[in-house]
């Protein structure tokens, strides 16, 4: 008998012939019987398929997505300073590779030093509903609460002090993929690469607008002139509209006090006025020196005392001041020279 016949005859020890269906018909058989148990079978793994990609796969693909969309700073205003807000305004670009078009609802970003543990926020930015174009423009303008006092202070004094930080914006929201009515959760993180105030070096007090006088007037000021202050950050920073205050020191021996009125910092160089009462035989005696006396420069170092605006304490400012001196070289002795039409040499 053929091996191509679907059935199958062989004689059993008694003499019975027995016919056996082969493989094939005997499997036909088991399907169309049980067609429709392989039927929803089927249709299971379709919707388990489905399902997988829908809750699983579409909300991986976006996170990675919105992962990977770099977000950058042009601009932020720190204006309208209070002692617990201020207003804060944000210009910013988002980029992505365009591959995915979707919808990303607004949410309440927290803004923290990334490299300070545990992270605190504090301040919290409402970014607008936006879209997964390749160059979206995410424009803020909102009055900030200050969500964490100490949070706050922290970043004042790094943001004065250093020459760069790492700021992190994190929130939870919801986007929905073009073609599909659902929207799924995901995370908006972006860790920023932020330019400090690098205790504003290479600040420089212009001998030509300055002037020293011999006594102090009303205001109890002997000195008055102009500073050009860099501010190398893409910062704005509305620091007082009233009166900033520093220590002024010669080494660790303190010689007056500093004062800036109205200060705005713009990212750049800023002509700012200031003033001072300085003892002015102290430092005369101290330009003697051989240590000044050849180029007649000293360096001043300045420590923040308090900073005010419309009477009240900007505490947050003046302790981001305060975190270190600042020291500014001044060519003291030719603005004696210009003041007075003295020249001071060295000692005997």
């Amino acid at each position: 008998m053929s091996l191509k016949d679907e059935t199958q005859t062989h004689q059993t020890a008694g003499g019975d012939v027995v016919h056996r269906r082969s493989k094939r018909r005997r499997c036909g058989a088991h399907c169309k019987r049980f067609w429709w148990a392989y039927l929803i079978a089927f249709a299971c793994v379709v919707v388990l398929v489905v399902c997988l990609v829908i809750f699983v796969g579409v909300p991986n693909i976006a996170q990675d997505k919105l992962n990977e969309a770099k977000l950058e700073i042009q601009g932020v205003n720190i204006l309208n300073t209070e002692p617990n807000k201020f207003l804060m305004e944000v210009n910013s670009t988002i980029t992505t590779d365009g591959s995915i078009h979707a919808d990303v609802d607004a949410f309440t970003g927290s803004m923290y030093l990334e490299d300070h543990e545990p992270h605190v926020a504090f301040a919290m930015l409402n970014f607008p509903e936006t879209s997964a174009d390749k160059m979206q423009v995410v424009n803020i303008s909102q009055e900030v609460k200050v969500a964490d006092m100490d949070a706050f202070v922290r970043f004042n004094e790094w943001f004065v002090e250093r020459e760069s930080l790492r700021l992190t914006i994190e929130g939870k929201t919801k986007v929905k993929p073009a073609g599909l009515d659902r929207k799924y959760d995901v995370t908006f993180k972006k860790t920023l690469d932020v330019k400090g105030l690098n205790l504003l070096k290479g600040t420089e007090v212009l001998v030509d607008s300055a002037e020293l006088s011999l006594k102090v007037d009303d205001n109890n000021k002997n000195f008055y002139g102009e500073a050009d202050i860099p501010n190398p950050s893409h910062f704005t920073l509305e620091v007082l509209q009233g009166n900033a205050v520093f220590h002024q020191y010669i080494g660790d021996e303190e010689l007056g006090h500093l004062f800036i009125d109205d200060l705005i910092l713009y990212p750049g160089s800023n002509l700012v006025n200031v003033s001072a009462n300085l003892e002015q035989a102290r430092v005369v005696s101290i330009l003697r020196t051989p240590e000044y006396c050849k180029d007649g420069i000293i360096p001043f170092k300045l420590l923040a005392e308090n900073v005010t605006r419309d009477g009240k304490d900007i505490e947050y400012f003046a302790k981001g001041l305060a975190v270190a001196n600042q020291t500014v070289d001044i060519n003291i002795g030719a603005i004696i020279e210009k003041s007075l039409g003295a020249k001071i040499g060295c000692a005997d």
